[in-house]
């Protein structure tokens, strides 16, 4: 994000810039208003002067009275008698309509009047920027940059507060977070904002214990009723032959129905397991290549590993339960001859990278974005999975704040890729 679209600087600048425009604006008014008051009076001023000593000229009969030598640039103006109309200057036009009257008495006691051209207003840029950079100007400017980095201040830090609260509850997976009290507290739209997020938390989190709590209590339901039919087949197969097919068909479905409530309850209650006791994910790499062996000693699985040692702070069994339910996807949905990789990398931003693939016929295109759904299964494969061990590793590896992703090679197989926060 670019500084400018920040929302500080957003409010600051609109701030400063609605400051600047209004109290510019009206500085500008006042202060055109006075100077041109200002001007008029000091035009009177000389024009007056100026009238006095040509009414003097012309009363002492002076020739050529109407010009003031050594004056380089007289005021234009216009003499009457009294009663305003008998001009004393015939020769010259009327007077413009925009022309300052006055009203004169000579020593003599003579009453006279004048009629002064008032100049047209101009615009000057000198004066425009003297009266912008003078010193009211700028304390007004800097009034309004104070207002609007401490208004700016007032709004963005409880923002930013509750922001690292929402990454938090991302990276922690833990709907018991609760935003700080004094975010809480506030009587302000910031503080309404605040207690909505915590409402809805709630009930995520309610709605969260609800659904394991509902999977538990079928799982544990279901449980009562397969012991007995586990017991009566037990019964039954002591009255058949050995070898009876039904028998092997019905002991197959009880394992079924066993291992599929097995790993619902492994999905309700997954909880984070010494999340905080360090380990080598070298030698978690190692044990696993150790049970794929023990399990497919013809599949040819190998391992990348880093030279240097490298060490994970928490969450050996969250990550080790992902991986196991990739690898028990990987040795139950491709043919045990198909060769298989883990690697294990540091990234340069400090981030963990494992890297699951096989050389199989890969996942369904249309199937990938649902892979790591619950229920969730290729029905086109010949495994006999129930669609929870991605999701299961999924959870896993969200507890641990990283990401898990699935991808089908372009050389063939699926690749499995997990990401985890920096060590550090």
């Amino acid at each position: 994000m670019r500084w400018y679209q920040r929302l500080f600087w957003k409010m600051f600048l609109v701030i400063w810039l609605v400051s600047l425009v209004g109290m510019g604006s009206v500085f500008l008014a006042l202060s055109s208003r006075y100077d041109r008051d200002h001007r008029l009076e000091l035009l009177e001023a000389r024009a007056r002067g100026q009238a006095l000593l040509m009414l003097e000229r012309y009363e002492d009969g002076t020739p050529d009275w109407h010009t003031l030598p050594g004056r380089h640039h007289p005021v234009p103006l216009w003499l009457f008698a009294a009663d305003g109309q008998t001009s004393l200057m015939p020769w010259r036009q009327d007077p413009p309509r925009r022309a300052l009257t006055l009203d004169l008495t000579t020593d003599s006691g003579q009453e006279y009047r004048a009629r002064v051209a008032v100049p047209r207003e101009t615009f000057h840029a000198e004066r425009l920027l003297g009266q912008l950079f003078s010193l009211q100007m700028v304390l007004i400017l800097l009034v309004s940059g104070l207002s609007g980095l401490v208004l700016g201040a007032l709004v963005v830090r409880p923002i930013r507060r509750l922001q690292q609260h929402v990454r938090d509850l991302h990276l922690a997976q833990d709907m018991t977070l609760r935003a700080d009290a004094g975010l809480s507290r506030r009587r302000d739209e910031i503080g309404e904002l605040t207690r909505e997020f915590d409402r809805m938390v709630a009930s995520v989190e309610q709605t969260l214990l609800a659904q394991q709590r509902l999977l538990q209590d079928v799982s544990h339901e279901l449980r009562a009723p397969l012991a007995r039919l586990q017991a009566a087949a037990g019964l039954i197969e002591q009255r058949l032959a050995p070898d009876d097919p039904m028998m092997d068909r019905i002991n197959r479905e009880c394992g079924r129905l066993d291992a599929l409530i097995g790993e619902i309850l492994s999905f309700s209650r997954q909880q984070r397991d010494q999340v905080d006791t360090p380990f080598s994910l070298i030698e978690l790499c190692i044990e696993l290549e150790e049970e794929v062996h023990l399990r497919q000693s013809l599949r040819p699985f190998t391992l990348n590993l880093p030279d240097a040692p490298l060490d994970y702070p928490r969450g050996r069994e969250l990550l080790r339960r992902a991986l196991q339910n990739g690898i028990e996807n990987m040795l139950r949905h491709t043919p045990e001859d198909a060769e298989a990789c883990l690697s294990l990398q540091r990234l340069a931003d400090g981030r963990i990278s494992l890297r699951l693939s096989d050389a199989g016929p890969g996942v369904d295109p249309e199937l990938l974005p649902r892979l790591f759904e619950p229920f969730v299964r290729d029905e086109q494969s010949s495994g006999d999975g129930f669609g929870l061990g991605m999701s299961i590793a999924r959870r896993a590896v969200a507890q641990l704040g990283g990401e898990i992703s699935a991808r089908n090679r372009p050389e063939g197989g699926l690749e499995l890729r997990i990401l985890l926060p920096s060590a550090g």
